[in-house]
């Protein structure tokens, strides 16, 4: 289906091309929040999502899945602004075949 491409190890967008897609997200939500994890489990090939929420997500918001693409070298970055296993620059944001790539979700929860 196209969806599970892994540029590679998560790595820093540079500044012209964050300026370019106007990247800078900002979760304002619970739903944006479990939609963007959601959409990280599928970008990662998951056939099985689970979304568990405890007092309705104020206190807890997990997405398990059965999804690759992590690896422990990328936890460092994982959360960092403007960094993304999906693009280098502005170019490759023709051939992104995901849900996400801007770098910006899990910085802004």
């Amino acid at each position: 289906d196209g969806m599970t491409t892994n540029a590679g190890a998560i790595q820093s967008i540079d500044r012209q091309t964050v300026h370019k897609i106007c990247s800078g997200q900002v979760v304002l939500s619970l739903a944006v929040a479990a939609k963007e994890l959601v959409e990280n489990s599928l970008d990662a090939g998951a056939t099985s999502i689970e979304v568990r929420m405890r007092e309705h997500g104020s206190e807890l918001l997990e997405v398990c899945d059965n999804g690759t693409g992590l690896e422990p070298g990328d936890f460092q970055a994982l959360a960092l602004k403007h960094h993304t296993s999906k693009i280098q620059d502005f170019a490759d944001l023709s051939s992104v075949a995901t849900f996400g790539f801007r770098g910006e979700a899990l910085s802004s929860l």
